[in-house]
């Protein structure tokens, strides 16, 4: 799982000129449509560009549910991170 992360984190933190990148609203509307099917009450359109597209490739993975469920938890952060349950 951590290789997983690590890839997810690098993926998402690669440089715009890497690739073609889709627009932002793109992302958030493929992410918006999908996301709360794995953590509910999350307004997308409050997530940054980077955390949309690590979110987003996560999503496509081939990680199990369980799995892509605590790397999205751990890219949106806060309470619903294990860090935010340790860094009250």
């Amino acid at each position: 799982m951590i290789r997983t992360t690590a890839i997810a984190v690098m993926l998402a933190c690669a440089s715009s000129t890497a690739w073609a990148d889709p627009p932002r609203d793109q992302l958030l509307a493929l992410v918006s449509a999908e996301l709360p099917g794995y953590v509910a009450g999350v307004d997308a359109a409050s997530l940054s560009r980077t955390q949309l597209a690590a979110i987003y490739s996560i999503m496509h993975s081939d990680n199990s549910g369980g799995d892509k469920t605590a790397m999205i938890r751990s890219v949106l952060g806060g309470r619903l991170s294990l860090r935010g349950l340790f860094l009250k």
